[in-house]
């Protein structure tokens, strides 16, 4: 016992800077400690004072209810289900708005998120003339969520891949791609693969993998770390407990507000914590959960960059700490080295998710880069720059 307790401890004081050191690219990760403290290994070897959380997102903050009450089942605030596309023998949940002749847009989320992550890209992107398509990547959203996957970055980017072939509607039509997180590690493996089909690329802050798991980029004095973190924490023994403890209210709430992930929090609303709960009690999340943490990083944004044909416009929130844009294994102000048509806009004040925290922020960027991509002259256009 003695020896689990020294163990526990210190990890809890070394989750924090194994994380920063790592970069991790998605949301979920980011509760990591949060949900280490709640799990049933830290209780059971290091007895706690705080109580265990309970879901309460369903719950109206003006409802009270005393212990022996039933709580009511509130109305859902977001629509889940949208268009199924059939890939591979799975259902693909996607959403698509706008004039069937618009130029296309393809929104692609992060980890954990899915399509309503991009509740403020649909009516302005539809009003300025575009068709907007946001997908579910297999394993979230709506979308299935098969347990016996190999998740990686390769296997969204086929998903993808094949999704802009089948709904491209005419010979010669382009798309744009704009992705947050690994959304946007896999918009550059996308525009990278279909050079022909992808005519501009958005990076709403780009992670560095689809985890930050890579043992060859971390000290040897934290491998043992991870590989606990992997193999025992996150294996079958103790995997269930720490994701149901993951996706608490409590936890995501805290890892949105205090963790950097939004610094204005304005829009960290029931809203946004439904369409990130919601799906994680649906069959087979927590298998998606726990194979994604243990599956491989693949490939880095700078080995993919060089491939990509397409201009590339980052949208960088400047005080994200997951995904630094100024520090780290694979900061973004490092990009523009490896392609020389990247542009980086880094906006002050702005955390991990621009799109949702700061969306007029990224608008203003964001449509009149789209407005240029259809000039035959560079006029104008700042490339391979950095703007502040």
């Amino acid at each position: 016992k003695h020896d689990y307790c020294t163990m526990m401890k210190r990890l809890n004081v070394l989750s924090i800077p194994l994380l920063l050191l790592i970069n991790n690219s998605s949301i979920l990760i980011l509760g990591f400690q949060h949900a280490l403290s709640l799990s049933s290994i830290h209780q059971h070897f290091l007895p706690t004072k705080h109580p265990s959380s309970a879901r309460l997102y369903s719950t109206p903050p003006s409802i009270t209810t005393t212990p022996n009450e039933q709580r009511p089942p509130a109305a859902p605030i977001v629509t889940r289900t949208y268009r199924s596309y059939k890939w591979k023998e799975h259902n693909i949940n996607y959403r698509v708005e706008g004039p069937a002749s618009a130029p296309p847009i393809l929104l692609i989320h992060g980890f954990g998120a899915n399509v309503n992550h991009f509740r403020f890209q649909f009516p302005t992107l539809v009003e300025e003339g575009y068709r907007v398509y946001a997908i579910d990547l297999l394993g979230f959203g709506a979308s299935d969520k098969p347990p016996d996957l190999d998740y990686c970055i390769e296997l969204w980017v086929d998903l993808l891949e094949d999704f802009v072939r089948d709904f491209t509607a005419s010979e010669g039509e382009t798309w744009v791609v704009a992705g947050n997180s690994i959304g946007g590690l896999c918009s550059v493996c996308l525009s990278a693969r279909l050079p022909d089909f992808i005519r501009g690329c958005v990076l709403f802050n780009c992670a560095g993998g689809m985890t930050g798991f890579r043992y060859e980029e971390i000290p040897i004095w934290l491998r043992p770390v991870l590989y606990f973190v992997q193999k025992v924490l996150l294996g079958p023994s103790f995997g269930a407990d720490f994701f149901k403890n993951f996706k608490t209210k409590e936890n995501v709430e805290s890892i949105l507000t205090k963790q950097g992930v939004y610094v204005d929090t304005t829009n960290v609303d029931d809203e946004l914590l439904e369409l990130l709960l919601g799906p994680a009690d649906d069959e087979g999340a927590e298998d998606v959960f726990l194979k994604v943490f243990g599956g491989p990083a693949g490939p880095t944004p700078e080995s993919v960059l060089p491939d990509v044909k397409c201009p590339i416009l980052a949208l960088w929130g400047d005080s994200d700490p997951w995904t630094p844009v100024d520090k780290g294994l694979h900061p973004g102000k490092g990009f523009s080295q490896f392609n020389e048509n990247f542009t980086l806009v880094t906006l002050p004040g702005v955390g991990h998710c621009p799109h949702d925290e700061a969306p007029e922020l990224c608008f203003k960027y964001m449509l009149p880069w789209l407005s240029m991509l259809g000039d035959d002259v560079d006029d104008g256009k700042k490339r391979g720059v950095t703007i502040s």
